[in-house]
């Protein structure tokens, strides 16, 4: 689908405008490439992380990240014989961190605010900190911005160290 409106959008660029230059149609050439472009910029979104113009303003790499976060969560489990990142030895895994990761494995939130896995382990901010940066560093955690600050969730293999901890 993006390729059909990235050529479509060439398209438009190219012959249609040469096309309306030739017949002497300014007011035309320039509509016809304006819509060329907008075409173009659309079929890029997912490398945007905001766009700002002609009165128009969006912030889009932030929510698909959230998008894919959810889908990550309500899907299926990898079946038997997919290849999973190792987990660490848990019994390395300081009590804090096993605190952060129950935190974030909340069942009523996808996304936490600092503040709240803060007040759900009862740490320190420093240690909570600590924590999260080694989470996020290792890919068993992510971080992006929500409407009041960063907040983070749980990878996929940040939710299977989780039930490795349970289990243990």
């Amino acid at each position: 689908m993006v390729i059909v409106v990235q050529i479509a959008g060439y398209v438009v660029l190219l012959v249609v405008t040469t096309t309306l230059g030739f017949m002497g149609k300014p007011a035309e050439m320039g509509l016809a490439i304006i819509a060329g472009a907008i075409a173009l910029a659309f079929s890029d979104l997912d490398k945007f992380s905001r766009i700002k113009g002609a009165g128009f303003e969006a912030e889009l790499r932030e929510k698909f990240k959230k998008v894919e976060a959810v889908i990550e969560k309500e899907t299926e489990p990898l079946a038997s014989g997919e290849e999973r990142k190792p987990v660490p030895d848990v019994s390395r895994i300081d009590a804090a961190t096993r605190s952060v990761v129950n935190a974030l494995h909340h069942p009523d939130y996808t996304w936490r605010y600092f503040g709240g896995i803060k007040k759900d382990t009862g740490l320190s901010s420093e240690e909570v900190r600590r924590a999260l940066d080694w989470l996020v560093e290792n890919g068993y955690a992510q971080r992006t911005l929500g409407s009041k600050g960063a907040v983070w969730n749980l990878t996929d293999e940040g939710r299977y160290l989780s039930a490795v901890i349970d289990f243990t």
